[in-house]
């Protein structure tokens, strides 16, 4: 497996704040801490269920996509200023060993509990693997998911899709909404978790043009990739208009809509002066709050005894 990576030693490390701020940022924990919330909440919409313990599953997996990632990714990070490379750049071969030991370890260890999750942990990782290693064949041979135009942010969004709806579908809990309704929720979950994405590589454009990364943004430009933004987020509220008016969802899962709103409202301005990684992050948190105060406001209106949903 070819990755594209530097020699550390002829690479000026990014900025380090401190070692504490250095673990998280190569960790991309904001990213964990997203999929872990978005498993229990969705997981609850499909089944009625909050399975909390398999929030930490699902944040083990994110991590090591993560950490693979940060260790193949090292050139590019380095030219964006991505806080904590240097430390990625002068540990590249430890990180690499320790990331698939505890990936095949956690697999096998997981598999004597919870077998029926296996085969879709194994397709996650296996993504994973073919986004950062060349492993995808294409006409001009073997290539990486993130060097293949569309599937670099569409692959992605199968990942979310896989730990977030699938894994809680495994769990043998019976789910409770329609198929139409699944549908509609992915319909709005991918389209809006795309726009974080291009978000990112608006973020990484001088570093991914460098390394050839076709992004929306290099593709297109940040002009066309911000246009990219708005039809998506159109198409994820459409998504929650569309499930509702056809009474396949209800109003419990209309409130998503907001989501799309507060993104638009959220990165506009942002985009206008440029957006930095905090942002970035920021923007990741403000998805994971509302997720979590979802979680919170449905549980309080439950235990009110109100009713579960309210259709039109």
């Amino acid at each position: 497996m070819a990755a594209r990576v530097s020699d550390p030693s002829h690479a000026a490390p990014a900025a380090s704040a401190s070692p504490i701020g250095d673990a998280l940022a190569i960790a991309r924990y904001h990213i964990v801490l997203v999929a872990m919330t978005a498993s229990v909440v969705f997981g609850w919409l499909l089944t009625g269920r909050r399975f909390w313990w398999l929030a930490p599953i699902v944040g083990l997996d994110w991590f090591l996509i993560n950490l693979v990632n940060r260790v193949t990714d090292i050139d590019e990070d380095l030219k964006n200023g991505i806080q904590g490379t240097g430390v990625v750049a002068r540990h590249r071969r430890a990180l690499t060993w320790a990331s698939f030991a505890i990936m095949v370890g956690s697999l096998l260890a997981l598999h004597l509990v919870w077998p029926a999750l296996t085969p879709y942990r194994v397709a996650v990782h296996v993504i994973g693997l073919g986004y950062n290693y060349d492993l995808v064949p294409t006409p001009r041979g073997l290539s990486r998911f993130k060097e293949i135009y569309f599937l670099k942010n569409f692959g992605s969004s199968v990942l979310f899709v896989l730990t977030c709806f699938v894994y809680p579908l495994m769990l043998g809990a019976p789910r409770i909404l329609s198929f139409a309704a699944i549908a509609c929720l992915v319909v709005f979950f991918v389209p809006f978790e795309l726009t974080y994405e291009i978000l990112y590589d608006l973020r990484d454009l001088e570093g991914d043009r460098a390394e050839g990364i076709p992004t929306y943004p290099v593709v297109h430009g940040p002009a066309r990739a911000r246009q990219i933004i708005d039809g998506l987020l159109v198409l994820a509220a459409a998504s929650i208009v569309v499930g509702v008016g056809a009474g396949w969802l209800g109003v419990r899962e209309a409130l998503m809509a907001v989501a799309p709103a507060s993104q638009l409202a959220f990165y506009r301005p942002r985009v206008r002066r440029g957006l930095t990684s905090r942002d970035c992050v920021v923007l990741t948190h403000l998805g994971t709050a509302q997720l979590a105060l979802y979680l919170a406001g449905t549980a309080i209106w439950s235990a009110a005894g109100l009713p579960e949903n309210i259709y039109l």
